[in-house]
């Protein structure tokens, strides 16, 4: 049986900095649903950077929010903050859906169709390969396919990549990065979408 952490032990929070072990802090959150009390439970921030582990002492809720006090157990840096927040961006990042997406000219997926693998530049200059959710593809493609008139996106079944896909701040957001080629075999479909009237690309998928 895998490990799985219940998304209630987990708190996340852009509010909080130059915390210090021992000390308390106020809390509140969106939604009913109660920490546990009894146990440590996880400081994140939004984009799932773990800060630190603390302890709920007091807490009461509403039917809209959760509010009360929390004490400072550990605190993460170096290479168990990166360890931890790998783990969290990897269960949690691409909120339970089983796509990713890649963007690709006409050209692109010709050649990745043929050879059955898809490595861009990226790979050997960043060692990884860029892809997307979907709430990102409209402003992917208007950046950096705006001297195309057509763009194919690649749906990418993560379950099916042979490579290691990580969760990576970018502009906007997190981002899923492919750490080594791109199997083919792992692209459900191809999409593929032109220009509109005004002269930009709409992608909804």
């Amino acid at each position: 049986m895998g490990f799985h952490v219940e998304i209630n032990s987990i708190l996340r929070s852009d509010e909080y900095s130059d915390l210090t072990v021992g000390e308390t802090r106020p809390f509140r959150k969106q939604g009913s649903r109660v920490f546990f009390d009894d146990i440590p439970i996880w400081l994140t921030q939004s984009d799932w950077t773990a800060l630190a582990e603390i302890q709920v002492i007091a807490q009461s809720r509403t039917p809209s929010e959760v509010k009360g006090e929390f004490q400072v157990l550990h605190l993460y840096s170096g290479k168990e903050q990166q360890r931890v927040t790998e783990m969290f961006r990897r269960m949690y990042a691409d909120g339970g859906h089983e796509f990713i997406y890649v963007l690709m000219s006409p050209e692109t997926l010709r050649e990745s169709t043929r050879s059955g693998t898809f490595a861009p530049e990226s790979l050997a200059t960043q060692k990884f390969i860029h892809a997307s959710p979907a709430n990102q593809l409209t402003r992917i493609a208007n950046k950096y396919y705006r001297d195309n008139d057509t763009v194919h996106v690649t749906v990418v079944r993560k379950s099916k990549v042979t490579a290691p896909i990580k969760w990576e701040p970018a502009t906007g957001g997190l981002y899923p990065h492919i750490y080594g080629k791109l199997n083919m075999a792992a692209s459900e479909q191809t999409i593929t979408f032109f220009k509109n009237d005004e002269d930009a690309f709409q992608i909804e998928i």
